[in-house]
């Protein structure tokens, strides 16, 4: 059990460095993104290859748009592969879509001309995460 604790230490230790670090400099440096995306992609492939898919349908969902950058890009392989391992399509769908109710929401609030959309993601993930486990959904049959 004590592992699963450490585990969860570490994903908030993460995401809480993004966090700030997005924050502050409005980028989400390689140095936190691609080790992330590396894993949970080779953890999918490894484990059940059809979770892959959320974190690429989610950060292809990224690719065109507007000022969105690399580091949201590959922050959305990670967290849609994690969503998807945790509820399925529906959970990437969900999460997506917190995500950019959040960004938009914090830019009508704070009247800012750029909004951070990495913290966005996050709690659009977190909350995906958490229905699908409450729900008990898993992407297998």
């Amino acid at each position: 059990m004590w592992i699963l604790g450490g585990a969860v230490t570490v994903i908030v230790g993460w995401a809480v460095a993004l966090v700030l670090v997005d924050e502050r400099h409005h980028r989400l440096p390689d140095r936190y993104t691609l080790p992330a995306a590396g894993g949970a992609l080779a953890g999918a492939l490894l484990t059940e290859p059809a979770v892959a898919l959320g974190g690429v349908a989610w950060a292809a969902f990224h690719l065109p748009g507007r000022g969105i950058g690399g580091g949201d890009v590959k922050l959305a392989l990670s967290l849609g592969t994690l969503a998807a391992a945790a509820g399925g399509v529906g959970a990437v769908i969900l999460a997506v879509l917190t995500a950019s109710a959040v960004t938009v929401g914090r830019g009508v609030v704070t009247r800012a001309e750029v909004v951070p959309h990495g913290p966005s993601m996050l709690v659009g993930a977190l909350i995906a995460v958490l229905s699908g486990v409450m729900a008990g959904v898993t992407c297998h049959s």
